[in-house]
């Protein structure tokens, strides 16, 4: 099948996002998901990605996924500075691209991940949040989401 027939509704829109799902190094905002407040950061190669990685929207896992690595619909790839992704959307939404041409996502992209036991470790400072650095995880989930932990996790049309 020619690539263009892969990345272009019969319509001639977008159908695939494209982009970084975690950027190496890149401190996140200040996370509240526990006691104290923090900010996260991943070392290069910390995710482990197998075949059950799929995409949603809001991580919310009771949806129909976007696409699903198993399926080849979801790639990920990775580079010095980090993970990138591409993928392919299912012809039927149309919303998910509308919404992204339209701004009301900004493209923003977040992962769930499962952290490798001793996968982490934490700096705890006085003043200001404590870091989080996640050396090893396995990937669970990528989402299109309206506000990310990470600015430069970011996804576009192409």
């Amino acid at each position: 099948m020619p690539a263009e027939a892969l990345t272009k509704t019969r319509s001639g829109s977008y159908r695939m996002i494209e982009g970084v799902a975690v950027p190496y190094r890149s401190l996140s905002v200040i996370l509240r998901d526990r006691p104290r407040p923090y900010r996260e950061r991943i070392a290069p190669g910390a995710m482990e990605v197998d075949d059950s990685v799929s995409m949603f929207i809001q991580h919310d896992h009771g949806g129909v996924p976007l696409a699903r690595t198993g399926a080849g619909t979801l790639r990920f790839e990775e580079r010095e500075n980090e993970l990138g992704f591409a993928c392919d959307l299912p012809e039927c939404r149309q919303d998910v691209i509308e919404a992204l041409e339209r701004g009301d996502f900004d493209g923003s992209v977040s992962v769930g991940f499962i952290v490798a036991e001793d996968g982490d470790t934490w700096q705890h400072r006085r003043s200001g949040p404590s870091v989080r650095t996640v050396r090893a995880a396995r990937l669970v989930e990528l989402s299109l989401v309206t506000a990310g932990a990470y600015r430069s996790a970011k996804s576009r049309l192409t």
